[in-house]
């Protein structure tokens, strides 16, 4: 119990880690805690910076969320403690206790975790989510809907678990995160 809790706690502040802030501002000197509509994201990185500061960020965010999973899965191996880790992790990420609560969407994150825990199914996660990008070029949608979608395949290769509903859970923390910035942003106005 003490092991798992500890998990928890790591992951929450590891998923805190903004990539954004860094890459930000040793690329670009760009302080992305200034943002005013509260996000700092990759994809704000991509709008500040460009492509490759981007994929950077987006890189270094699966990897601290993964990384949440995989030590979980080191420390306890139990599902229930990972999906738990990954879980604090978005939520790190999402709402950062080391840049004043502030942080991302979640999108690449939820990348991370969903691809260490249900590494086949997120190949096809990826593939919808990159098809809709493609056509829509809009992040948030592609992700929604991948996500949305995918536990059909989860359900179809793991069988019924609390796995099947995991990745809707963590879409809702970007439906939160995303419900917040505009609230917050259609006050500012």
């Amino acid at each position: 119990m003490v092991i798992a809790l500890a998990c928890i706690v790591l992951s929450y502040l590891i998923g805190s880690i903004s990539s954004a802030c860094i890459i930000a501002y040793i690329l670009g000197g760009i302080d992305m805690r200034s943002e005013s509509d509260g996000r700092v994201s990759a994809s704000q990185v991509y709008r500040k910076l460009g492509k490759f500061p981007f994929a950077l960020t987006a890189l270094l965010d699966i990897l601290l969320a993964g990384s949440t999973v995989l030590l979980a899965w080191f420390l306890t191996e139990s599902t229930n403690v990972m999906m738990m880790a990954g879980f604090a992790a978005v939520v790190g990420h999402n709402w950062s206790v080391l840049i004043k609560f502030k942080g991302g969407q979640g999108a690449t994150a939820i990348a991370g975790v969903l691809f260490v825990l249900l590494t086949w199914q997120i190949i096809y996660i990826l593939v919808v989510a990159s098809v809709i990008m493609f056509l829509s070029h809009k992040s948030g949608l592609s992700t929604i809907i991948a996500v949305g979608t995918s536990p059909i395949m989860i359900w179809a290769q793991n069988g019924f678990s609390a796995l099947v509903f995991f990745p809707i859970l963590l879409l809702c923390l970007m439906l939160l995160k995303k419900y917040q910035i505009t609230r917050e942003t259609s006050i500012a106005n």
